[in-house]
């Protein structure tokens, strides 16, 4: 394996190099190659592979399809995603963590690490058995429950477990490097959010995002606080796989952001930014009631009021989402630049919605 190098783009990835990487498969005689990652991510390239075998079937054993994800290409997204350490964090989640997980994620065909911090994963396309969610679209109320009664198992798996202070590669909130990053990315992002999108949201939003400001360094040190389990902390539409047979199986993909902390932001991060403001609005506290049910239902005692509170201080973290998406980074095409105003204004507008300012 010494002697793959990693290419550039997925389009690199051809018959030749594959073979090299998965030499217990068949020989794979051609490629072809769909871009399904436009628009949908901002630290990744993906695409679906179409796979032609030299015998000139599929053979049983093997798929038709896989999917690539490699490292981004912009250099400001792939600054801040090596400062971070999310390639190897995703790499390490698939690698150590994927067997024991209660919800379907792709199975891992290939992983390989470049000494640069750029990386290939080689992974199941879970298009056929799965469809995937629309971030831009956002989620229904009944997607929504799926997705949160997916989340209380694993969030239950690992609550408060001996094995998380030695899971080192998966950072805590206030890990240096967050540190060392969010608070310049949010303090960048805000005086493009008061100068460019004060007709996009209300002013009571944009006076939320700006009383966070002086106090998002006490912020990270809040939201870091117990109780930890992992986390996904990426628990938008557009990593969600719902099942095609109408079942209420959900898969999940991205491991990139994952995390040591409080389960319920990954509530508040999905209804921040994968509903509609008016759903949004109307659902979170009806959710996050099933979340809390549900882990109670498992033996954990949580209670209501500190759930809440870890909640609108969860919002208000994520407030910095939106900061670094309108100050930051190359939203790459038309889709990415829809993904940006959805996902920026709905977290603006939850974190209104609910007062979470109220809790600093």
């Amino acid at each position: 394996m010494a002697q793959l190098i990693i290419p550039e783009t997925p389009t690199g990835i051809d018959a030749a190099w594959l073979n090299d990487a998965l030499r217990d498969w068949p020989e794979i005689e051609s490629v072809a190659y769909d871009d399904i990652g436009g628009g949908t991510g901002i630290f990744g390239q993906i695409s679906r592979l179409a796979l032609t075998y030299s015998s000139g079937a599929t053979p049983a054993r093997v798929p038709d399809r896989v999917v690539v994800k490699m490292a981004c290409r912009e250099p400001e997204n792939l600054a801040i995603a090596n400062a971070l350490g999310i390639y190897e964090r995703e790499l390490r989640f698939y690698e150590e963590l994927a067997s024991s997980l209660p919800f379907r994620i792709p199975e891992n065909y290939f992983s390989l690490r470049g000494d640069d911090g750029r990386f290939v994963l080689v992974i199941e396309d879970m298009s056929g058995e799965f469809v995937v969610g629309d971030q831009i679209v956002g989620a229904t109320p009944e997607q929504a429950d799926a997705i949160v009664d997916a989340l209380i198992p694993f969030h239950v798996q690992w609550w408060e477990h001996a094995d998380l202070e030695s899971m080192d590669w998966l950072p805590v909130p206030n890990a240096p490097a967050y540190l060392a990053a969010v608070p310049g990315i949010y303090r960048a992002g805000l005086p493009v959010l008061e100068a460019e999108w004060a007709d996009k949201i209300s002013a009571k939003a944009l006076a939320t995002a700006q009383a966070v400001e002086p106090k998002f360094e006490e912020l990270i040190e809040r939201t870091s606080q117990g109780p930890r389990t992992v986390i996904h902390t990426d628990t938008r539409l557009d990593n969600v796989f719902f099942a095609a047979d109408g079942s209420n199986e959900i898969a999940l993909i991205d491991f990139q952001l994952a995390l040591r902390g409080r389960a319920v932001a990954d509530v508040a991060y999905l209804v921040g930014t994968s509903m509609s403001i008016k759903d949004g609005a109307a659902q979170w506290e009806r959710l996050l009631r099933r979340w809390h049910d549900g882990i109670a239902a498992a033996g954990i005692a949580y209670p209501w009021d500190e759930c809440v509170l870890h909640y609108k201080e969860a919002a208000l973290y994520y407030l910095s989402g939106a900061m670094s998406l309108v100050g930051t980074f190359d939203a790459g095409n038309e889709r990415g630049a829809a993904l940006v105003h959805a996902y920026s204004t709905r977290v603006l507008e939850h974190a209104a919605d609910i007062n979470a300012v109220g809790i600093l």
